[in-house]
């Protein structure tokens, strides 16, 4: 399933300041990646200004509020108007991430993370096969950073992340950034924990920065990818099949150059160890 997705390349997360720059660089840049959520309820002409841009590139939906850890079902009409979204711009897949945002009548608006527990297990099991009743595309599901530890967890994170995607056969949107973060701030090996998800479900990676406040790292992306996150991509793209790595960068935002050179070094990264195939 995954080795036949197609190969996107290397990307950049689409935010609305940068737009000149990315269409005045598009070809350094091989897709794009939006929030999703953010056009959901959006305008036509916010929906054509999206549109122009598959004109340019692929687009991926990237989802912040699906919650799919949330107790309850999920909302059957944001998942319709997900599912239009990704019809609209084509995407050969979207993705969101391994947390809930929602807890009933509640938005959150944050990344939360779950108990590593049977019944939290059951939950997201349950709210991933009602994900693909509604939308009939590759579905991805994202790791992210936690700054504290939930007690009275059954198993480890590895486990648990195992276990949802290969009970729901679901890709792995790896990033790399929130496994380092994760592994400074909790004390743990990176690799470790790499070699204990099922890597070959990993479609798509994403790179970002953070930023040491205090004795703690935070996932800011706001800042370079750091020699650390760069050695976990080498290693992964050795065992994945991996189709699309994207940078993330929201904030405080460089030279648009320097965005270009972590485009280009990703890059080459990939063709390094997956070329591509010319056809003769």
């Amino acid at each position: 399933m995954y080795d036949e997705q197609q190969r996107l390349g290397v990307g950049l997360g689409y935010r609305l300041p940068l737009h000149d720059d990315i269409i005045a660089n598009a070809h350094r840049i091989d897709f794009l990646e939006f929030i999703s959520d953010q056009y959901l309820y959006a305008s036509s002409e916010k929906l054509d200004r999206l549109t122009a841009l598959r004109e340019h590139f692929p687009l991926i939906p990237h989802g912040v509020g699906l919650s799919v850890g949330t107790a309850e079902s999920l909302d059957d009409d944001y998942l319709r108007r997900l599912s239009s979204v990704a019809g609209l711009v084509d995407a050969p897949w979207l993705s969101d991430h391994l947390s809930f945002t929602k807890v009933p009548e509640t938005d959150i608006e944050q990344l939360t993370p779950l108990w590593f527990t049977e019944e939290s297990l059951a939950t997201v099991c349950r709210n991933l096969k009602q994900v693909k009743s509604v939308i009939d595309r590759p579905f991805l599901l994202e790791n992210i950073t936690y700054y504290f530890t939930l007690p009275e967890n059954d198993m480890t994170e590895a486990e648990f992340v195992t276990r949802v995607l290969e009970e729901t056969d679901t890709g792995l949107l790896l990033d790399l950034n929130n496994v380092w973060v994760n592994s400074v701030n909790h004390r743990f090996d990176p690799y470790e924990f790499l070699d204990a998800i099922p890597l070959e479900r990993t479609l798509q990676i994403h790179l970002a920065g953070g930023l040491q406040v205090k004795d703690m790292v935070v996932d800011t992306h706001s800042t370079p990818v750091t020699e650390a996150v760069w050695d976990l991509l080498d290693y992964v793209l050795d065992r994945a099949p991996v189709k699309a790595i994207l940078l993330e960068w929201d904030q405080d935002w460089p030279q648009f150059e320097v965005l270009m050179q972590h485009l280009d070094r990703a890059r080459a990264a990939m063709d390094s160890r997956h070329p591509v195939r010319v056809a003769s």
